[in-house]
């Protein structure tokens, strides 16, 4: 990963398939979301990756949000 390069986390969130394996991936928000379009299976359903991008965003902030509190 590119962190171990760097020296630190670059990225906060992933948006992933329900079947993915996360387990890997610690301390990253992770939203599965359903994102395949129905009418063609190899791609993404626009509508339903910005509703996961919208979701990602607010849990990111509430996550934020919550940390400055503390």
């Amino acid at each position: 990963m590119m962190e171990t390069y760097i020296g630190l986390q670059t990225i906060d969130a992933v948006i992933i398939s329900p079947e993915t394996q996360y387990e890997s991936m610690k301390g990253r928000l992770i939203v599965q979301a359903q994102l395949e379009a129905k009418d063609i299976p190899y791609r993404h359903d626009r509508h339903l990756l910005s509703k996961a991008i919208e979701l990602t965003l607010q849990q990111l902030g509430q996550r934020n949000t919550a940390c400055t509190a503390s």
